[in-house]
C-alpha cells in the first residue's frame, strides 16, 4: 500500500524520535501529524508494542555474548544506514 508523502516522512521519523535525535521543529511537526492521523499514531504504537516485547524477550536470551554483540552491531548498523 502506497501511503501520502507526509505519512512515509512520519514513519520514517519515528526512530530518530525514540532516539532522541529530532530537532524540535520536526519534533513539533511529527506530533502534530501523529494527533492528526490515525494511521500513523497507531503505527507508532504496534512498532513501540513490538519492540518492547523484542526487549523483553531478549533480556531472558542465553545466547553467547559474542553473537550478541554482533546481532547489536548489525542492528545500530542498520539504523545508522536507515
Amino acid at each position: 500500500m502506497m501511503l501520502p508523502p507526509d505519512c512515509e516522512a512520519a514513519i520514517d521519523q519515528l526512530d530518530a524520535l525514540r532516539r532522541g535525535e529530532l530537532a524540535d521543529t520536526a519534533l513539533r511537526s511529527l506530533y502534530e501529524h501523529l494527533e492528526a492521523c490515525r494511521r500513523c499514531a497507531a503505527f507508532k504504537v504496534h512498532e513501540e508494542a513490538f519492540l518492547e516485547r523484542l526487549i523483553q524477550a531478549t533480556r531472558s536470551c542465553t545466547c553467547p555474548d559474542e553473537v550478541r554483540a554482533t546481532i547489536y552491531q548489525m542492528i545500530a548498523k542498520e539504523s545508522r544506514d536507515n
